[in-house]
């Protein structure tokens, strides 16, 4: 198992790497390989209602829905990973959830999210031990290439291949216009960016937010019924009509 600790330390590496390149390379370059990159940001990782909408428009169907529910597992299985490296790591992890959470500005949801997380995590910790940490770690990348397995269902994203901000189909024609080169490092780099997704700050919030929009009246954050018409609306007609992705788009215009 000690292998199994190096290659998830090696992906942690490279993901961690793929998180600064998002920070730094131009958005017009890292839009042409990696969809909606700027998810990652910050700045737009606390955007609840642009990561609902993209989440929705890119995982239309059934099949890879079904495989990023496992997100929320992975949620729990990074945390329970940080705890067994060090204790300190777990903290840290939870203090940046509880300020992310509070930076979306909907005291409900913030309530909501928090108290899911704190109470699935300590019934997980109660019966939780360390020899158990090498599954947990082969589970995050397993989930990961799974998910991007998943993504092969789906038509191509917006800006990978041209401008039109349109979804492309996923067919040998379309794969042609993107090239081999760009087809190829399309995968390693989509484990990575899955990879990342599977953290506790990052598609699990869209998940929690799917969940508990039906238990109150929002205020600063959009229904989940109005994020997915809104998805659906965008993966159908084109990312450049939804409001939310304007300053995305800018980034391709010529």
């Amino acid at each position: 198992m000690e292998n199994l600790y190096h290659i998830w330390l090696t992906c942690v590496i490279y993901a961690g790497i793929l998180f600064m390149l998002c920070l730094v390379i131009p958005p017009k370059i890292t839009g042409r390989i990696l969809p909606f990159f700027t998810a990652f940001w910050p700045s737009k990782n606390i955007q609840l209602d642009f990561q609902s909408i993209a989440y929705v428009a890119l995982h239309r169907n059934s099949i890879n829905r079904m495989i990023h529910y496992s997100i929320f597992i992975d949620a729990f299985a990074w945390l329970l990973i940080f705890n067994s490296l060090w204790s300190g790591f777990l903290y840290i992890a939870l203090l940046l959830f509880v300020i992310q959470t509070l930076l979306i500005k909907e005291v409900k949801f913030t309530i909501l999210a928090n108290l899911a997380l704190i109470t699935i995590l300590v019934i997980l910790l109660t019966f939780f031990t360390h020899n158990y940490i090498e599954y947990l770690m082969l589970w995050t990348i397993s989930s990961a290439i799974l998910r991007v397995i998943g993504h092969f269902f789906e038509p191509l994203p917006p800006f990978l291949i041209d401008n039109s901000g349109q979804f492309s189909p996923m067919n040998i024609a379309t794969l042609k216009k993107l090239g081999l080169f760009k087809t190829i490092a399309l995968l390693p780099i989509g484990f990575f960016a899955e990879f990342l997704s599977g953290q506790p700050h990052r598609l699990f919030l869209v998940q929690i937010n799917a969940i508990t929009s039906k238990f109150y009246q929002h205020q600063h954050i959009m229904n989940w019924k109005n994020v997915v018409t809104r998805g659906g609306k965008s993966y159908k007609e084109g990312i450049k009509q939804e409001l939310i992705f304007k300053d995305y788009c800018r980034f391709f215009e010529k």
